[in-house]
């Protein structure tokens, strides 16, 4: 069935591309699938992380303004 989502070329090494395979057939997903999935994911824990940094932030200047 034809998808109307964007398309993105990627290129990367054989290796990598042979073990998203593995990967892919593993956890029973397309190699589209699971690289959908792992981008995701990495976009989930970056955000997580910025959000903690942000929160360390405030939290850092909240004390400074009550210290000094």
């Amino acid at each position: 069935m034809p998808s109307d989502m964007p398309r993105l070329t990627v290129r990367m090494p054989q290796e990598t591309i042979d073990k998203l395979k593995a990967l892919a057939k593993k956890e029973h997903r397309s190699v589209n699938e699971q690289i959908h999935l792992l981008v995701d994911n990495y976009i989930e824990e970056c955000e997580a992380k910025q959000e903690r940094a942000e929160q360390k932030a405030n939290l850092g200047k909240s004390l400074t303004s009550k210290i000094g």
